[in-house]
């Protein structure tokens, strides 16, 4: 098997000082277990529990390039994963749990470089959004994905973590607890990796399909993502989804004739494009 299921290097969760939701979820993971203390990251302190190393940074995450090169310089490890522990904030202001992969399929309007994606951790995002649905039961927040959007830029696999939608759940410990566990006990979902096109910004098919089918997704391109898009935007998908398999479309939110143009593009790449009858059953009681 090819990609993050079989990292050996160590995992950086990285909070923001400019953040309180981000805060609270680093509160949450030294309160939740044991950490020993680290030498300062910037003058920042930082801690190491096994594989994983949790520091903080002053400004906010979506600025901060090349972030991975940095931590590997000061620590000496590899950075086989980064995590950015964050706020989540939207117009519904529903409350919401999220993860979501990284980088500009367009434009560059918050952080990172134009038309550029980092590299996605499928199987290590997959399995957070699965515990995210597992640590919260019993709170009223909505568990999702989200598509690929916004900075940094890095080189590493990365995906952000997320509780909001507004100050209320910025500063809703509990929240951060289920994102601190979620974390804590975090573990590669062993399944296919998949790319996903289509869909609003919250991909729900996608999201469905990861919480009950045997897939674990990297990129998501949602359809507003893809208006007008040059076949390129597919091609840094699957570059940027290392060993991804096959693909799925919300063919339902894309036009015939660009869902035939995706589809054509995907399979002149290797991927095997499914739809969900394609994909075992692989509930999370079940796994």
């Amino acid at each position: 098997m090819a990609g993050d299921f079989f990292a050996a290097g160590v995992r950086f969760f990285v909070a923001s000082e400019e953040d309180e939701a981000s805060r609270n979820q680093r509160e949450a993971l030294l309160e939740l277990a044991s950490w020993d203390r680290e030498e300062a990251f910037e003058g920042a302190p930082a801690w190491r529990r096994q594989d994983m190393v949790l520091v903080t940074i002053p400004e906010l995450h979506l600025f901060r390039d090349h972030l991975d090169r940095d931590l590997q310089s000061r620590f000496g490890d590899r950075a086989d994963l980064v995590v950015y522990l964050s706020k989540h904030r939207s117009e519904s202001r529903r409350p919401s749990l999220t993860v979501h992969p990284i980088g500009n399929p367009r434009a560059a309007a918050f952080g990172g470089q134009p038309e550029t994606l980092v590299p996605s951790a499928p199987r290590w995002m997959t399995a957070a959004l699965r515990g995210l649905r597992r640590e919260s039961a019993g709170l009223a927040y909505e568990v999702t994905f989200e598509a690929t959007h916004h900075g940094p830029y890095l080189t590493a696999p990365t995906f952000y973590i997320e509780q909001g939608s507004t100050e209320t759940e910025w500063k809703d410990l509990e929240a951060s607890r289920a994102i601190a566990r979620t974390l804590l006990g975090l573990r590669p979902l062993d399944a296919p990796i998949a790319i996903g096109l289509g869909g609003g910004h919250y991909v729900p098919r996608h999201t469905d399909l990861a919480l009950q089918r045997r897939v674990a997704f990297g990129h998501l391109l949602a359809a507003y993502a893809l208006e007008g898009t040059s076949a390129q935007v597919i091609d840094r998908a699957v570059e940027r989804t290392d060993g991804a398999t096959v693909a799925y479309m919300h063919r339902k939110s894309l036009p015939k004739p660009q869902a035939r143009a995706f589809a054509e593009r995907l399979e002149s790449l290797g991927l095997r494009v499914v739809r969900e009858a394609d994909l075992p059953l692989d509930r999370e009681d079940e796994t």
